[in-house]
């Protein structure tokens, strides 16, 4: 599928570049499509650095400001997994496309502001979350309008916005292949297994059967995360809290990996939004397990049911695992083996981002 939107791309900015190439000719200005003067060095420079910049400051207001998370989450959607080799043909293709016709045919009729407004417009998309993207370009389109203004070329705001659509295709493409693999996720484990969960609680012998739910959270952070996060917790009151102290929690993250684990004797509805809180603050998706054992004994367990909790931006999926029970009376709780026949039966109440990463991870749902 993202394949074909590639070339759907190609075959787009291919005829937008013909389109600009006919306007040009039938206005008599095919010669000078590509400006009044010779591209400088300087001029080149000038826009990369530009390019550069701009590449910058989308990064930076996507930490400070979640309306810019969203906006970008929602822009991953949008492009998909690309590789960077499809990233960097997109950004080649419509950077020529869109600045032969903006900066280079249509400029000598609607100037600086008329090509600005008008790619700010074109630019429009019914999602909520991106309905100040127009702004945006719009904004990129006056920049792009003074590089070809005080260069006399169109080619430095083709080569500024192609350094742009590149290497923010090539970030939001890696963030989504990261997604779709579900990330890192605990590793197999046998159920029971005190290590490294707390042991079960005494309890008189008479109080079986009983059902002990178990839960588990590794999470790695790399570079400002490990900064940033526990910044942002300061003014969140997560449950995790009530079982590891908040001291403890911030000082493994600024180490890089939060482990927690404990045991209770009824299930924690809030283990799932916790999840979902940390989520708002992170590129990566967090992943969670939760591990229901029936005791008929002290060491004896008759069933074992597991689920995964998944969470991004704020959002959070539950999906059941596969327990494998083993001869010994053990069970095997594999945190990487989702439910396939659940997960096909309640495929549409799915959220997208979550689909995709299933689709990704599991041939046989593709065709949902």
């Amino acid at each position: 599928m993202l394949r074909g939107l590639v070339k759907a791309a190609v075959v787009f900015y291919l005829f937008l570049a013909f389109f600009a190439v006919v306007y040009a000719w039938l206005f008599g200005r095919l010669d000078r499509i590509l400006g009044e003067r010779a591209t400088g060095a300087g001029a080149l420079l000038l826009a990369g650095g530009c390019g550069l910049a701009v590449v910058a400051a989308c990064h930076l207001a996507e930490r400070l400001f979640p309306a810019m998370r969203r906006a970008g989450s929602a822009f991953a959607q949008l492009v998909g997994a690309v590789t960077i080799p499809q990233a960097l043909l997109l950004a080649l293709i419509s950077g020529f496309g869109e600045e032969l016709l903006f900066r280079g045919a249509l400029w000598p009729h609607l100037g600086l502001w008329g090509t600005s407004i008008l790619f700010g417009v074109v630019h429009i998309l019914p999602i909520r979350a991106l309905r100040f993207y127009p702004v945006f370009a719009a904004a990129a389109g006056l920049g792009f309008g003074w590089l070809r203004l005080t260069s006399g070329s169109v080619v430095p705001p083709m080569l500024a916005h192609f350094l742009i659509n590149a290497l923010n295709l090539a970030w939001l493409g890696a963030r989504m292949q990261r997604e779709e693999a579900a990330a890192a996720v605990p590793p197999a484990r046998l159920v029971p297994d005190p290590a490294p969960l707390p042991p079960i609680p005494e309890a008189d012998p008479e109080s079986f059967p009983r059902t002990v739910w178990r839960y588990h959270l590794r999470l790695e952070l790399t570079g400002t995360d490990r900064e940033t996060l526990p910044q942002c917790l300061q003014s969140e009151e997560l449950g995790l809290f009530r079982s590891m102290r908040r001291e403890e929690v911030e000082r493994q993250l600024h180490e890089g990996e939060l482990v927690w684990s404990a045991v209770f004797p009824e299930p924690q509805v809030g283990f799932a939004h916790d999840l979902a809180a940390l989520s708002v603050y992170l590129f990566e998706v967090v992943i969670g397990v939760e591990v229901a054992e029936r005791y008929v004994a002290e060491d004896t367990t008759d069933d074992v049911r597991a689920w995964k909790v998944v969470a991004r931006r704020g959002e959070f999926v539950k999906v059941p695992l596969t327990v494998d029970e083993r001869g010994d009376g053990t069970f095997l709780v594999d945190p990487d083996r989702e439910d396939i026949d659940v997960l096909a039966a309640q495929w549409t109440r799915y959220p997208r981002w979550f689909q995709d990463g299933m689709r990704f991870k599991y041939p046989r749902l593709r065709a949902l």
